[in-house]
């Protein structure tokens, strides 16, 4: 991992004011509230909690099971993909409740409410990580790669079998994380409902919060063909949110999820 000086020019960004934001948890199904406010320059995106404050970094990582939890907050990376998505640097968010509301299950929400309170440009340069080198993880099947690249691009592809062979390839840009990323939803499988909320996951998943599908296929409307796949790329950006910086690189992905996300980010931190 290295760090090109004058690499990118770009300020630093936060909000020009405060938001709230409140609705049910997916794992719990119980009400959460976020309060989003902004942040001085290079504090990075930090979650208080009952007094206490937990940056959003790879080290606060405890689980990655259906989603990523920092400390005692579960499912972060759909607010963190929004955020990273809009090159949204510093922020602090007061959390009342055990996850970040699920919302429509997807990073639209999050990303119409950033906008709305405003993206202001700061004093300090951004300071992103440039690989300087090809890095994988592996777990079974499940890959990823990361190479070197001047942008930011991620080839994704997700083989289930109600849903066969999906992939797809994006590269960030000004509109095309909040067009082609940002409102792909959350999904699951109705086969493994029961199994899910045996074990405390899933208790507020519903059609108004995902793409549910069966082995026949989607039983609620897909916004894409390909949905689920893209929501995998928007779960990967959210996870590399986890950095604490943007990152330039080209990263390619076969079956990853969150626990093989949080191994690259700590295998780029290490480099």
């Amino acid at each position: 991992m290295s760090q090109s000086p004058g690499q990118s020019l770009d300020k630093q960004t936060t909000i020009a004011r405060p938001f709230a934001i409140e609705g049910i948890g997916i794992h719990s199904g119980l009400l959460s509230k976020m309060t989003v406010c902004p942040a001085g320059p290079s504090s990075g995106i930090s979650f208080s909690k009952d007094g206490q404050l937990i940056r959003a970094v790879a080290g606060n990582i405890t689980r990655t099971e259906r989603g990523t939890t920092l400390g005692k907050i579960a499912v972060v990376e759909h607010f963190l993909a929004a955020a990273y998505g809009l090159g949204i640097d510093n922020l602090i968010i007061e959390v009342e409740g055990e996850e970040l509301p699920i919302l429509d299950g997807s990073a639209l929400p999050f990303i119409v409410a950033l906008e709305k309170a405003g993206v202001v440009r700061q004093s300090l340069d951004k300071q992103p990580i440039v690989l300087s080198r090809r890095l994988l993880v592996e777990s079974g099947s499940s890959s990823i790669e990361a190479f070197p690249f001047n942008g930011f691009k991620v080839d994704f592809m997700i083989i289930f079998n109600s849903l066969g062979e999906q992939a797809y390839s994006f590269s960030l840009g000004n509109q095309s994380f909040k067009e082609e990323i940002a409102p792909a939803r959350t999904f699951g499988f109705v086969e493994e409902f029961e199994q899910l909320t045996a074990r405390g996951l899933g208790r507020g998943a519903s059609s108004e919060n995902a793409l549910i599908l069966s082995e026949k296929g989607a039983v609620n409307t897909p916004r894409f063909v390909d949905e689920p796949v893209r929501h995998k790329i928007l779960d990967l950006i959210g996870d590399l949110a986890l950095l604490g910086r943007p990152i330039k690189g080209w990263f390619k992905a076969n079956k990853a999820g969150h626990a093989l996300n949080a191994q690259l980010v700590q295998k780029i931190l290490t480099a």
